[in-house]
């Protein structure tokens, strides 16, 4: 499914590139219909990350009880304290968005730039997310900076980061998106809030590297994030 989101998203994007270039108005002037399919497809997905059933996977279900392995071992202070570094770290991240979102939106609401250029940076937005996945993540490695992606503090947020400019184009659909990309952060959040022991290696004995089940991660992104593995795979290689 990320692989098809991949293609989806970088298709928008090089649809937004021409867009700006060659025909501004053309996001804004399609048929209904087509906007219709659009909505329907971009709903979809944060609808889906805030069911458990929908869920199946660990990466992206970890906040549910099904994933949840009690570590008996778990030195309860540590964890405080390791808990206590991601939150400032996810705070970070938040405020840095606010801020990237704030510049380009306030351009736009006084005059200084055009529509098209929130369509843009909407469609940045959404292949950024994907090619976060499977290339280079800068809230992972910049904000967050997790041992690796199993226990990001803020993965289930990308639902907001991929539909916030939508805020500043607002109709029926794109105020619904913004609104559940932003109830998928706070669904994220409350479930964090009273659970946060379903987030952490330490806390949660899934998630290990053993029971790992995001393809991109295993196959190449532990190789240069993960400290253990990528000792590992050096090793092997020589």
């Amino acid at each position: 499914m990320n692989r098809i989101r991949v293609l989806t998203s970088g298709t928008l994007f090089l649809f937004a590139l021409y867009c700006l270039f060659f025909n501004p108005t053309l996001p804004f002037s399609l048929p209904i219909e087509i906007d219709i399919i659009a909505f329907i497809y971009f709903a979809f997905f944060p609808m889906k990350d805030m069911l458990s059933i929908a869920n199946p996977s660990l990466y992206k279900g970890r906040q549910f009880k099904k994933h949840y392995i009690p570590n008996h071992e778990l030195q309860q202070q540590e964890f405080i304290e390791m808990k206590r570094r991601y939150d400032y770290r996810a705070i970070s991240a938040f405020v840095f968005w606010m801020i990237f979102m704030a510049v380009p939106g306030s351009l736009y609401l006084l005059g200084y730039i055009d529509k098209i250029w929130i369509f843009v940076f909407f469609a940045l937005s959404n292949f950024s997310v994907f090619f976060a996945i499977f290339g280079w993540c800068p809230f992972h490695s910049i904000f967050i900076k997790p041992e690796c992606c199993m226990e990001c503090r803020i993965y289930n947020w990308d639902s907001f980061f991929q539909y916030s400019f939508l805020i500043f184009i607002p109709n029926v659909m794109t105020v619904i998106l913004f609104l559940l990309g932003l109830l998928s952060l706070i669904e994220w959040e409350m479930t964090y809030a009273k659970h946060p022991e379903r987030f952490y290696k330490m806390s949660n004995a899934n998630l290990t590297c053993e029971h790992c089940d995001l393809d991109a991660c295993r196959q190449h992104k532990k190789k240069r994030f993960h400290k253990t593995l990528k000792e590992e795979y050096y090793q092997n290689k020589i």
